[in-house]
C-alpha cells in the first residue's frame, strides 16, 4: 500500500495537481474508510490506477467521484456524481439526531419514526439505521439518480429492512402512509446557497456537484422556508425537527422558525465550535 501511495504521490506531482502531498493523504484517508486504519477490500482488491488517478484530479473531479467512495461517521460510503459528497460538517446534524432519538428510547419511544428529506448518498439515513435502535426512516429525494445512489448505500450497509427510500418533491412522497402527525424527528440537510453564488463556489464542486442539491433559489431560504412550513404537518407533539444551515445564517433562518407563530419551541442551536451550524426545534 505504501509503495502504491508513493506511485499515485509522484504521478499527482508530474500532473501538476496543487499540493501533493495533501491529496494522497486525503486518498488514503478516503481508502481505509476515513481514519487511515480500516482498508476497503474492493478498493484494493481492484487497484489505484495512479497516473488515472491524478489525470481526472488534476482536471479538478473530486477524490470521493473519482474512487467512488466517501467517509462519513466511520462507514464508507458509495459515491458517485448525481449526489452531493457527503461532508464531515454534516456529521454535526448526524449527532444531534442520534442524541435526540437515544433520549426519545429512554423515554420509552422504541420505534421511532424518522423522516429525511433531500437524501442525496443517504450518508444519513443509513447511519441513523446503523446508529439507532429500532428506528423506521423513510428518506426522500427529488432527483432519482441520488435516490438510486442511497439504495446502493442502504444494501451496502445492510440497513434495507430499515430505510424506505422515496422520490419525489420535499413531503409529498411522504403523504397517504400514515405518517402525518406520527412522525418523531424531520431532519434535513437542504441546499441553502443563494443562487447568485453558486457559481462562485470551487469549480471542482460547480461543476461536478448536482446544482439541485446547492442551489436554494435568490436569498438562500426557500427549502427553510418550505421545511419550517411542512414538518408540522408530520411531526407528533415534542417531535423535533433538525437541519444544517450554511455558514452566517443562524440568525435569519432562526426569526423563520419564530415566525411559524405557536408551532415551534424550544429553538436549538448547535455549534461545531465556531459557528452555529444546526438548527433544531421541537414541535408543540
Amino acid at each position: 500500500m505504501i509503495d502504491k501511495l508513493t506511485e499515485i504521490y509522484e504521478e499527482f506531482k508530474k500532473q501538476g495537481v496543487a499540493d501533493p502531498l495533501r491529496e494522497t493523504l486525503r486518498l488514503a484517508d478516503l481508502v481505509s474508510g476515513g481514519a487511515l486504519r480500516r482498508a476497503d477490500p474492493s478498493l484494493l482488491a481492484r487497484g489505484l490506477d495512479p497516473a488515472g488517478i491524478a489525470r481526472e484530479r488534476a482536471s479538478g473531479k473530486p477524490l470521493e467521484y473519482i474512487l467512488g467512495v466517501a467517509p462519513f461517521l466511520g462507514e464508507l460510503l458509495e459515491c458517485r456524481e448525481g449526489a452531493l459528497i457527503p461532508r464531515e460538517e454534516t456529521e454535526l446534524l448526524t449527532l444531534t439526531c442520534i442524541d435526540f432519538i437515544e433520549r426519545e428510547r429512554e423515554a420509552g419511544v422504541t420505534r421511532p419514526k424518522i423522516i429525511e428529506l433531500g437524501t442525496g448518498s443517504g450518508n444519513i439515513a443509513v447511519l441513523l439505521a446503523l446508529k439507532t435502535e429500532g428506528a423506521e426512516i423513510y428518506a426522500s429525494d427529488i432527483s432519482e439518480e441520488a435516490v438510486g445512489i442511497a439504495l446502493s448505500n442502504v444494501e451496502r450497509c445492510g440497513v434495507a429492512g430499515r430505510v424506505t427510500l422515496l422520490s419525489g418533491d420535499m413531503f409529498e412522497p411522504m403523504r397517504g402512509k400514515g405518517l402525518e402527525g406520527a412522525v418523531d424527528l424531520v431532519v434535513c440537510n437542504p441546499p441553502y446557497i443563494p443562487s447568485t453564488s453558486v457559481d462562485r463556489l470551487d469549480p471542482q464542486i460547480v461543476e461536478h456537484e448536482p446544482r439541485v442539491a446547492l442551489d436554494a433559489g435568490a436569498y438562500g431560504l426557500d427549502i427553510f422556508q418550505r421545511l419550517i412550513k411542512g414538518a408540522p404537518e408530520f411531526l407528533r407533539p415534542g417531535g423535533m425537527l433538525a437541519f444544517e444551515i450554511g455558514a452566517g445564517q443562524e440568525k435569519l433562518v432562526s426569526r423563520l422558525l419564530s415566525k411559524a407563530g405557536d408551532t415551534y419551541q424550544s429553538i436549538g442551536r448547535i455549534d461545531d465550535g465556531a459557528e452555529v451550524r444546526v438548527l433544531t426545534a421541537i414541535r408543540i
